[in-house]
């Protein structure tokens, strides 16, 4: 059996945050660390500005685990984007990066939680993946000028598609930026702010 957390002399002081966690210890151990984070803060935000007393724990917490729900589809999400990018569908990684975006965003307005620099780190990822699409798209539209050209004999083939050549490759920066950002340094997991 384990030790209480506290002995009678140490009992953390009535009317704090503190001491509402040892009165829910409980209810607090059923759940995961991001869980029990935004729980804590949310206690910690309320004794600051003198409303504890109006808090309801079990609101609280039951609002931190449908935010881990929620944060959990955006991290399906995110892995989805990844494999589109991994595999040259930016179109499809933009759609999934703006899906987490909406995912992220949904879920600290209705349930709470500090997602602030996760929501930041997927706009960038929106931002490199657009442009990677774009790039993608202009670099179709040159492969088919450059067919079009070497049909009739032009030769403005070989120099468009060059430029079609360059545009790929500028795509695949862009989506690489989006990987490394996450990588190194954003955050490549959503759970970072809670964590």
């Amino acid at each position: 059996m384990s030790e209480p957390r506290y002995t009678d002399i140490d009992q953390p002081e009535a009317g704090t945050a503190e001491a509402v966690e040892v009165e829910y210890e409980v209810e607090l151990a059923g759940l995961n660390e991001n869980e029990v984070s935004q729980v804590k803060e949310a206690l910690s935000e309320a004794e600051f500005d003198g409303s504890l007393d109006e808090v309801d724990v079990d609101s609280e917490i039951a609002e931190a685990q449908f935010a881990e729900e929620d944060r959990a589809e955006a991290e399906d999400l995110r892995e989805e984007q990844v494999e589109a990018a991994d595999a040259g569908d930016y179109e499809t990684a933009r759609e999934k990066a703006e899906a987490v975006q909406s995912e992220l965003k949904e879920s600290s307005e209705e349930h709470g939680g500090d997602l602030d620099s996760a929501i930041d780190s997927n706009a960038h990822d929106v931002e490199v993946l657009s442009e990677a699409e774009y790039q993608q798209e202009t670099a179709e539209a040159f492969e088919a000028d450059a067919e079009d050209y070497a049909e009739d004999g032009s030769d403005a083939a070989d120099s468009v598609m060059d430029d079609a050549q360059d545009s790929a490759e500028q795509a695949d920066d862009y989506a690489a930026d989006s990987t490394d950002y996450n990588d190194t340094g954003g955050d490549a997991s959503i759970y970072t702010d809670n964590g």
